[in-house]
């Protein structure tokens, strides 16, 4: 071939790229929205689902439950998927495929980190990691075993006259792909109350000391013990601390995303 006929090979392959690479002969301006499609980026990114719009400059693309859009001048190449036709293979410039991970999915977390209300500082670092993997679209974006990390932001203990302990971290981080994802999800426990308990400490030794006070003085002696074994119980009360927030290592969580993530899933 040519100098000049090479040239002439070479912008017309440019021109493609640059005109939204529709080189496989799809005109997206045709695509009816719903069509399923995938869009190769130039840079290996790979989009696939039905079409939700089509811009002179962009395309708006659903995956899984969140819309993506592409810029037109980012794409390489688009396939349509056609009813009953084996789809093409992806292009040898596929990477990885792009996904987004909404906001308000339920992450189920075990702690690798033991936290106590007694024990842990505020600002001590947490690890968690992934119970059960997220899929999208048959896809396994978030693999078991994703590390989850975090800091203790409140950690009160529980108090001898009053007060409830409390414990509560903030996890900030979801690492996948090896990427990292800021998160900000606070997850928090007050100790339950213990006034049941503290009423039976409270009566037992007055019913006890009545019935001393009962044997030993009569009647006023049982007023007089009465008395005196509820002091006491009293003071078993107020020298005893309340329940304690303690999460084991291996506790299990649930954690709610507080935004979406894009994740990038490799193409093996």
């Amino acid at each position: 071939m040519s100098i000049s006929g090479r040239m002439v090979g070479l912008l017309v392959g440019a021109a493609i790229v640059a005109t939204g690479g529709c080189n496989r002969g799809v005109d997206l301006d045709k695509v009816a929205p719903g069509t399923e499609v995938t869009l190769t980026r130039q840079d290996g990114g790979v989009v696939k689902g039905p079409v939700e719009k089509v811009e002179p400059d962009k395309v708006t693309v659903k995956v899984g439950a969140r819309p993506k859009v592409v810029e037109r001048k980012e794409i390489a190449t688009v396939q349509v998927a056609e009813p009953g036709v084996t789809p093409e293979a992806l292009p040898p410039a596929a990477k990885y495929r792009e996904f987004v991970v909404p906001d308000g999915t339920a992450l189920n977390v075990k702690l690798l980190t033991a936290v106590a209300s007694n024990t842990s500082k505020v600002e001590d670092k947490v690890s968690a990691e992934l119970v059960d993997a997220i899929t999208i679209d048959g896809v396994e974006v978030l693999p078991a075993g994703s590390p989850v990390t975090g800091t203790v932001t409140r950690a009160v203990p529980s108090g001898k006259v009053k007060g409830l302990a409390v414990l509560e971290v903030r996890f900030d981080s979801l690492r996948a792909g090896g990427e990292t994802f800021p998160i900000a999800i606070t997850h928090s426990q007050t100790a339950e109350p213990t006034k049941a308990s503290d009423a039976k400490k409270i009566g037992i030794p007055a019913a006890g000391g009545a019935v001393i006070g009962g044997i030993i003085g009569g009647k006023k002696g049982a007023v007089v013990g009465g008395a005196i074994g509820g002091g006491a119980g009293t003071a078993v009360v107020l020298s005893t601390s309340g329940k304690e927030v303690v999460w084991a290592t291996g506790t299990a969580m649930k954690l709610v995303l507080d935004r979406d993530i894009e994740v990038k899933v490799a193409i093996k």
